[in-house]
């Protein structure tokens, strides 16, 4: 089959391995990857790269209009945060944080992923499918506050969304996925103190791979998962059960 699917922070990490996995699945055959940072990106044949930050509405319109062809599957994959050390006044865990980083984090995790539907969704035709990458941290209270407020509000988006699209034939779900050692991860956490984490936090004792995520994300966007729309699969190794007593 031939289509294209559209992959926001496809670049690296979580985003790349989707992008793998759905040229793997062979249901399209081109993978647009929108990523605000394309230096160095290690793209697979089948994969375009497009710089464009997706919480900019003008730059995302012209984007698309470069790709010549429509969608039939759209990942709202980009997310996460950037790391300010510089901003003394921005402490995990604070419930008065500073409203600015709290309305970044927002516009990057759930306005972004709206922004991008909203261009891309009305030419997507019956039997296309959207995806969205939320995260356990918008299943369950913790430290990281908008962040997971940004999800949990991106939660809540796919299944109104997936209610507003099903007479159009277009399917939307979401994943969630656990503790991955992405980049922000990295930049504020040593290895050796997010293993510790994993091992008291995750039942199955190990972490998630982008690989395991973007598995999924395939089968959601493809024809097997055809009666699967308003979902959310978390991919956590068990995290959302709770410790193991």
């Amino acid at each position: 089959m031939s289509g294209l699917a559209i992959v926001t922070g496809g670049a690296r990490g979580i985003g790349a391995a989707i992008a793998a996995a759905l040229l793997a699945d062979g249901e399209i055959d081109e993978v647009a990857a929108f990523d605000l940072d394309i230096a160095g990106a290690q793209a697979p044949a089948g994969v375009t790269l497009h710089q464009c930050d997706v919480t900019n509405v003008e730059q995302v319109r012209d984007v698309v209009a470069s790709l010549g062809r429509h969608a039939t599957v759209l990942v709202n994959n980009a997310g996460g945060g950037k790391h300010r050390p510089e901003r003394t006044d921005n402490k995990p865990g604070d419930p008065f944080g500073p409203v600015d980083l709290f309305r970044e984090s927002v516009d990057l995790n759930l306005t972004s992923a709206h922004i991008v539907t909203s261009v891309v969704g009305p030419n997507m035709a019956s039997g296309s499918a959207i995806c969205n990458t939320a995260s356990i941290a918008g299943l369950m209270p913790n430290a990281m506050m908008a962040y997971g407020a940004a999800k949990a509000g991106l939660i809540h988006w796919t299944k109104c969304m997936a209610l507003s699209l099903a007479p159009r034939g277009i399917r939307v779900n979401a994943v969630a996925p656990g503790f991955i050692y992405t980049r922000l991860w990295e930049q504020t956490l040593p290895r050796k103190y997010f293993d510790q984490m994993v091992g008291v936090a995750v039942p199955m004792s190990s972490e998630q791979t982008p690989e395991q995520i973007a598995d999924s994300v395939a089968f959601l966007c493809s024809a097997r998962a055809a009666q699967i729309t308003g979902q959310v699969l978390a991919i956590d190794g068990g995290s959302l059960l709770g410790q193991v007593r």
